[in-house]
């Protein structure tokens, strides 16, 4: 299924922006190889740089889960094993990329410096452009969901009246395994930002089963919400669970999040709510 978040292959959720850095990567090197005859570039030194290219994701991605790691450690030490739970999309961008260009221009310090020079300003156009596009696909679903759902005790709620806070919207069920793992996470944070409002919508399921997974896993969340058709998810174009939304008092999304979340990038989340704010 394909939805306006990501590419949906079964229980596999790819975010289009991951897939734009992929294919933005693979046409710049295609280009850069049609260009390099030009520069007399041997096939040993196009071959050396091919292969650097690829470690450098690996170096990169690794140095930007570290670079995560160490600014949130206080968080990591208390939960050393979500260091490697990968899966919560917990990277330091800027910090993965350096290091990718580092180890880039390290590995070809004796290629032709227009070979790189090409291949690294045609991936920042690729990026940049698909992203500036993507980002405009997306405006529809960046206002707060105009919908009308019903609390656990059958009162109507309208999703807009939480605007004037900042607010953080879950969507969840009982039956989505990383959902189970990341509610207690919501719930803890829940008491750790009183000034956050969390709004856990669940997405298809009767009042009684979602009583009776609460009470089981001792589980309480002062905004619960019931959404039997899908109308957030269809609203805000969310469709893979769990999957969060940050939104500002004023009602702007700032941010989301698709899948698994841990409390250091929920907290990066939210500090990114309270930027909007000052």
């Amino acid at each position: 299924m394909i939805s306006p978040q990501a590419l949906h292959l079964g229980p596999i959720m790819l975010p289009w922006s991951l897939l734009i850095a992929i294919l933005s990567l693979i046409l710049a090197l295609w280009l850069t190889g049609r260009a390099r005859a030009k520069f007399g570039i041997s096939d040993a030194t196009w071959n050396i740089f091919k292969d650097s290219i690829w470690n450098a994701l690996w170096i990169g991605m690794i140095a930007a889960r570290l670079v995560f790691v160490a600014l949130n450690y206080p968080i990591y030490l208390e939960h050393p094993w979500d260091i490697f739970k990968i899966q919560d999309k917990g990277f330091h961008f800027i910090g993965g990329m350096l290091a990718a260009v580092a180890w880039l221009i390290w590995k070809n310090r004796q290629a032709h410096i227009a070979m790189l020079a090409i291949f690294l300003s045609l991936l920042l156009t690729f990026s940049m452009g698909s992203r500036v596009l993507l980002d405009r696909s997306l405006a529809a679903y960046q206002q707060f969901p105009q919908v009308e759902l019903s609390d656990q005790h059958g009162r109507t709620i309208l999703l807009p009246q939480y605007i004037g806070k900042a607010t953080v919207i879950n969507l969840w069920a009982s039956w989505c395994p990383p959902c189970h793992r990341e509610m207690p996470v919501l719930q803890q944070a829940q008491q750790d930002y009183p000034d956050v409002q969390f709004v856990m919508i669940n997405q298809g399921e009767d009042l009684n089963s979602i009583q009776s997974y609460l009470e089981k896993n001792q589980l309480a969340f002062q905004h619960l919400l019931l959404d039997p058709e899908g109308k957030t998810a269809q609203a805000t174009g969310m469709y893979g669970l769990p999957s969060t939304l940050f939104f500002n008092a004023q009602g702007q999304l700032i941010e989301t999040h698709m899948g698994e979340i841990s409390q250091a990038v929920l907290k990066q989340k939210i500090a990114a709510i309270n930027e909007t704010m000052y």
